[in-house]
């Protein structure tokens, strides 16, 4: 993106300039640090984010591959000044600062038509600030499975795929599990995987919450409704699905070229719980 189209600079500069000053930055974000269902498994990624110095606030935030070129910090700056995720208008800055010579460059020669002056600073408070609070919260957060658990529910979860039980079980096939412990008389268990599309166990706590959801999926239409009901279930499940890094192989394929999940071995799989 050595400039913007002139389409676009139409559009832009027809949006009222207002004497503000924007700061703009690009960091890469910390992996978070709490403990996960896969403890190897880490969240990369740069957080691009335009930020209203003199109303202290966020415009538009975006996360990013690393790999991708400097013309994602334009896209993102174009939604801030179009389509602002904070309640404010639409308008084009007076002037922006950012941290980096190169992205100032950059913005530079983009933005040219466009009556905004681009300078550097060593600093810029107000990312470095939200920045700390995201950090703050990601450090504190919870972990998925509790820590004296994690490793037992995940060695059950790969036991409970290498026996594969929706090879034999429908999903209309419910059983019961009496327990009699923890405020629970007994768990109502159905299986995922019978139609090779998704794989998984489910555990409802009650019957009628089972048959609850089931009218649902027959009545609901629209996705948003039958995301609803899915939401809804009172159940505890895990499910199943391939390791991204094994996406690219091409073991295991059907008849047309397509992975089969189920005959995947565990080391390829990936347990979700919830």
């Amino acid at each position: 993106m050595a400039a913007l189209n002139p389409s676009t600079i139409r559009r832009l500069q027809k949006l009222q300039q207002v004497p503000s000053v924007w700061e703009g930055d690009r960091r890469p974000m910390a992996p978070d640090s709490s403990p996960t269902i896969d403890p190897d498994e880490e969240t990369k990624g740069d957080c691009v984010i335009w930020v209203d110095g003199s109303q202290g606030m966020v415009r538009a935030m975006d996360m990013v591959s690393p790999d991708t070129g400097p013309e994602v910090i334009v896209r993102t700056l174009l939604k801030a000044m179009e389509h602002p995720q904070s309640p404010a208008p639409a308008v084009r800055p007076q002037k922006i600062v950012v941290k980096d010579r190169e992205i100032q460059f950059f913005l530079r020669g983009v933005l040219q038509d466009l009556g905004i002056t681009i300078d550097y600073v060593p600093d810029l408070p107000l990312i470095d600030e939200i920045f700390r609070g995201l950090h703050e919260v990601a450090e504190n957060r919870p972990p998925n499975l509790p820590p004296e658990y994690a490793e037992s529910l995940l060695e059950k979860a790969y036991q409970i795929w290498d026996d594969s039980p929706w090879e034999i079980l429908g999903e209309h096939q419910i059983i019961s599990i009496e327990l009699n412990e923890w405020d629970l008389k007994e768990l109502f268990v159905c299986t995922l995987g019978k139609l090779g599309m998704d794989y998984g166990v489910l555990f409802y706590r009650s019957l009628d919450s089972l048959k609850r959801f089931r009218q649902r999926v027959v009545s609901d239409r629209s996705f948003e409704d039958l995301e609803e009901a899915f939401l809804g279930q009172d159940c505890l499940f895990v499910t199943y699905e391939r390791n991204k890094d094994d996406e690219d192989e091409d073991d295991d394929d059907d008849d047309y070229g397509e992975i089969v999940i189920g005959n995947l071995p565990a080391s390829e799989i990936k347990a979700n719980f919830g």
